[in-house]
């Protein structure tokens, strides 16, 4: 299986994903950079230290300038990238994959996702030909990047209360930032904040099952709200104050209505719920659909001089902050609307919920087979064929799509009426239809 997914390298350690393969890399974003200021950073897998080498070792040879962060955010790396008018950056990490996984991410001198597949990164790699050079690595302290975000955020944050937060760091790239809001003045219980690359504390997704424990924990402490992070930090997910884990779909909702204006555009990614279109329009607040992937989605947002972006897996982007998925920002977004004294969950419960189901089917052939079956089974349907195949009725919404980053394909299914058992049989019968196919 190849490495190469659709906004980023990544793979198993030691077997799809090595040091070698790492270097070349690593030589190939360098040329593209064409020697140039770059930063870098990783999160705290146990591969990141040997992998941050290999790449290193790449990118030196080809003359750049490396700034090199260890250790922090990619959020954070990214605001730092565009703040001091850097080349790029690369990040090691797989996201919110297992821990036998790592990868390179890359973002551009804006700070946003780069897609290095349109760019000369992957020429480099399969053509060779890297400049040469000899580059000097310039050690940076992941704090003092962090304090500079921090008095810059600090700027455009009001509070009209202080608030309690439960963070849930994940053991990842978010552990670096427990000071950061003590800093700004909130009160925040922190839960698996020691930087540890196998996850023990709750494995690398956050999601509605790993974070009962912070749900239980917020009800505990009575805290406002609480997030959850992954690996990299480049996402959050949000628990209300009655303990309830919240679609990022409402999330996105609450901070539009409440900081957005009628006309203003929000990206949304194409696997979210369509309660965003149904709720917002009511606004007069536009929604257009991105393909799936959070680099996609900040292209878009960044493109179209959207005032907010979201995906379904947790990326928030608000360029009002930076052009980058910044959980932190979200935060502190949502911070501000709290602080004004409305609870959190009063105001997700003005949003109606639909049942939404996500299903993974495991794949042993080509994806693309499979779809193209599916394509002409479904063809009477009029599926969105943008990214899979999307069908949008009154009453329901299906996707079908392939995974970027696995071999499987994801099936995700919405109502606003009791039938998604009916659903999931019909669809799920016509995916195994067309693998057996």
């Amino acid at each position: 299986m190849t490495v190469f997914r659709a906004y980023d390298v990544r793979g198993v350690y030691g077997t799809d994903l090595t040091e070698q393969l790492v270097k070349r890399v690593g030589e190939s974003f360098g040329s593209y950079a064409e020697g140039g200021q770059v930063s870098l950073g990783r999160d705290t897998r146990t591969s990141g230290p040997s992998l941050q080498k290999a790449f290193l070792d790449g990118i030196l040879g080809t003359g750049c300038q490396v700034n090199s962060f260890g250790i922090i955010p990619i959020a954070i790396i990214s605001f730092i990238t565009w703040k001091e008018g850097l080349k790029a950056a690369a990040y090691i990490s797989a996201s919110h994959n297992p821990p036998e996984y790592n990868g390179v991410r890359f973002r551009t001198g804006d700070g946003y996702g780069l897609l290095y597949q349109k760019s000369a990164i992957m020429k480099y790699y399969h053509e060779g030909g890297f400049l040469a050079g000899q580059g000097v690595q310039i050690d940076r302290d992941p704090q003092e990047a962090i304090e500079r975000y921090r008095e810059y955020v600090e700027e455009k944050l009001s509070l009209e209360r202080p608030l309690k937060l439960v963070l849930d760091m994940g053991n990842g790239a978010a552990c670096t930032m427990a000071s950061f809001y003590q800093r700004l003045g909130f009160d925040s219980l922190i839960l698996n904040g020691t930087a540890d690359g196998l996850f023990p504390g709750r494995g690398p997704s956050p999601s509605e099952e790993s974070l009962r424990p912070a749900c239980q924990e917020l009800l505990r402490s009575g805290a406002d709200f609480g997030v959850g992070f992954d690996p990299d930090a480049d996402r959050g997910i949000v628990i209300d104050d009655r303990g309830t884990v919240l679609p990022p779909e409402k999330v996105a909702i609450i901070i539009a209505r409440s900081r957005y204006k009628p006309g203003d555009l929000v990206i949304s990614g194409f696997d979210c719920s369509m309660i965003l279109e149904r709720e917002l329009e009511k606004d007069g607040i536009r929604v257009q659909r991105e393909r799936v992937g959070d680099v996609f989605v900040a292209n878009r947002v960044k493109n179209s001089k959207a005032v907010l972006g979201v995906e379904r897996s947790g990326h928030f982007f608000l360029p009002e902050f930076q052009y980058s998925d910044d959980p932190f920002a979200m935060s502190l977004a949502l911070a501000e609307i709290v602080s004004s004294g409305e609870k959190l969950s009063h105001l997700a419960d003005m949003i109606p919920h639909y049942p939404y189901k996500q299903m993974s089917i495991q794949l042993k052939e080509d994806p693309a087979a499979v779809m193209h079956r599916l394509t002409d089974s479904l063809a009477s349907l009029e599926p969105d064929t943008t990214d899979g195949l999307k069908i949008t009725t009154d009453s329901y919404s299906v996707l079908i799509r392939p995974s970027n980053t696995e071999p499987i394909i994801r099936l995700y299914i919405e109502t606003t009426k009791g039938d998604m058992k009916e659903l999931e049989e019909k669809y799920e019968g016509a995916i195994r239809q067309a693998m057996k196919a």
